[in-house]
C-alpha cells in the first residue's frame, strides 16, 4: 500500500485527555467502576449491570448464567455474525445452533427459528449487526410461548433503538463491548444489563467467581489505546495497515479469551461515555445518511430496517450482486485507502472448528450475505468528502458489473425471486 490519507473501516478516537486521566485508576480502581455502573442503570433504566474485560466475557457470563436457570444447551445464533458469538458458545459448554436470516434483513427467520426451538434450546441470540436493530420483539414472543430466553447483542449498536424501546432493554438480558471500533470504547471490555431479578442473581454468582484483571493485562490494555490512537489516524493508518504480520482486519474463531472483570484503566477510560456516544453516533448517522443519499442517486436502492430512524449505523453494511462484484470493490478500496472491509468471511456453518457440528444446517441467506455483504465506515475519522468517494467506487462498480444484482443494503424484494450465486455450501 503506498502513502497516502487511509480510512480505518473502524474507530472510536478517545481523546488524549481521557487517555491520561485513565491512570487514575490505579490510585482510585473502584470509583470510576461505581459511577459508570450507575450511570449505565440509569441510561438503561434496568436494576443491574456489570462490566467485565470483554463482549465475550459477558456473553459467556450470560450463558452460564443461564445454564443455572434451565435445563437447555443449545443456543441458536444468526447464521451470519461475529465470529465471537460462538466462541463465547463454546467458551460456556453450550451447543452453537445456527438458524438463518431473512432475505431482506439480518433478522432471524422466524419460519426456521420456530423449527429450532424444543426442550433443550436455552436461548435466541438477537444480533443488532453494524448498529442496525432487529426486531426482538417478534422472537421474544416466539420464545416466550416456548419458555427460551432471549439474549440481546448490543456489542455493535450501543445507544439505538427499536419500536421506541433501547437496544438491550427489549431481551431477558443483553450484552454490550467497548472493544476498538465500537460506538464508544475503552481498549477492550464489556457489560452485561438485565431488569430480570432471577437473571440477575444467577450473573451475580458468576461474576462473584471470576477474578479481577490483573495489572500486567490493564497495561497492556492502556498501552494498545495509545498505540491505536496514534496509528489510526488517516494520515498514518496506511502504515499498519500494510504490514500483513499484524493481522488487521481479519476474523478468527477462538476460546481462549480471558473472562475477568473489568479493570480501573478500563473503567476510568469510559468516564464520559454518555457525552461520547452521542457524539459518535450522530457522527455515525450523519455520514451514512449522506451516504444513502449519495447510493440512491447511483442506482444502489438501501434497504434500512424497520425503524431506520433508531439505527446508529457502526458501520454502513451494503450487499454487492456477487461475490465477484465484492471482490473487485474490496481490491479498488483497499488501492485507494477507502477503509471499505469484507466482514466476517463465512456464515458459522463453515467456520473450520465448527464445520463438523454444523454441517447439516443450510444457511443460503447468510450464505449469500457473506459471500456478497461489504461495509463503508462511518466514524469520527470519515469526511463529507470521503464519503462522496468512497460512495463514487461502489457506484462504479455497479455500473461496470455484469450481474443481474442491484447493491443495497440488503436484499430486496424484487430479489427473493432471482437466484442466489455462488452460495457457500
Amino acid at each position: 500500500m503506498r502513502i497516502q490519507r487511509t480510512l480505518p473501516p473502524v474507530a472510536a478516537p478517545i481523546p488524549w485527555k481521557d487517555i491520561l486521566r485513565s491512570l487514575w485508576g490505579i490510585i482510585r480502581p473502584q470509583t470510576a467502576l461505581e459511577t459508570i455502573q450507575e450511570e449505565f442503570r440509569t441510561y438503561f433504566e434496568v436494576k443491574h449491570v456489570w462490566f467485565v474485560s470483554s463482549g465475550k466475557a459477558a456473553l459467556t457470563l450470560i450463558l452460564l448464567a443461564l445454564r443455572n436457570l434451565s435445563k437447555g444447551h443449545r443456543v441458536v445464533v444468526p447464521g451470519y455474525t461475529c465470529f465471537s458469538v460462538p466462541s463465547a458458545v463454546v467458551r460456556a459448554e453450550c451447543s452453537v445452533v445456527p438458524c438463518d436470516v431473512e432475505k431482506n434483513s439480518l433478522n432471524l427467520d422466524l419460519a426456521q427459528l420456530s423449527n429450532e426451538l424444543d426442550d433443550e434450546t436455552l436461548c435466541v441470540l438477537v444480533t443488532h449487526l453494524f448498529g442496525i436493530g432487529c426486531d426482538v420483539a417478534r422472537v421474544a414472543d416466539l420464545c416466550r410461548r416456548h419458555g427460551v430466553f432471549v439474549v440481546e447483542d448490543v456489542a455493535q449498536a450501543l445507544g439505538g433503538t427499536h419500536g421506541g424501546s433501547r437496544l438491550g432493554t427489549i431481551g431477558d438480558v443483553a450484552f454490550v463491548s467497548f472493544g476498538r471500533g465500537k460506538n464508544v470504547s475503552c481498549g477492550a471490555g464489556g457489560a452485561i444489563l438485565t431488569n430480570n431479578d432471577l437473571i440477575g442473581k444467577a450473573i451475580a454468582r458468576e461474576y462473584d467467581a471470576i477474578p479481577q484483571e490483573s495489572v500486567c493485562e490493564m497495561l497492556r490494555n492502556w498501552l494498545e489505546v495509545v498505540l491505536t490512537k496514534l496509528l489510526t489516524h488517516p494520515a498514518v493508518y496506511w502504515l499498519p495497515a500494510s504490514l500483513p504480520f499484524l493481522g488487521l482486519g481479519e476474523t478468527k474463531f477462538y476460546t481462549d479469551f480471558p473472562v475477568t472483570r473489568m479493570g480501573a484503566f478500563r473503567a476510568e477510560l469510559l468516564r464520559g461515555w454518555n457525552t461520547r456516544l452521542l457524539s459518535s453516533n450522530n457522527w455515525r448517522r450523519a455520514r451514512a445518511k449522506q451516504a444513502l443519499d449519495i447510493l440512491g442517486r447511483e442506482g444502489v436502492e438501501p434497504i434500512k430496517s424497520s425503524d431506520s430512524d433508531g439505527d446508529v449505523y457502526l458501520r454502513l453494511p451494503v450487499l454487492m450482486g456477487s461475490a465477484e462484484e465484492k471482490t473487485s470493490l474490496c481490491r479498488l478500496a483497499q488501492e485507494e485507502g477507502l477503509g471499505i472491509s469484507s466482514m466476517y468471511p463465512s456464515s458459522i456453518d463453515q467456520i473450520p472448528e465448527l464445520n463438523r457440528e454444523l454441517s447439516g444446517y443450510k444457511l443460503p441467506c447468510a450464505a449469500s450475505i457473506a459471500e456478497r455483504l461489504v461495509t463503508l465506515p462511518t466514524h469520527q475519522l470519515v469526511t463529507a468528502g470521503d464519503v462522496a468517494r468512497i460512495c463514487h467506487t461502489v457506484g462504479s462498480i455497479h455500473h461496470r458489473s455484469a450481474s443481474p444484482h442491484s447493491v443495497s443494503i440488503a436484499l430486496s424484494d424484487r430479489q427473493r425471486d432471482v437466484p442466489d450465486f455462488h452460495h457457500i455450501k
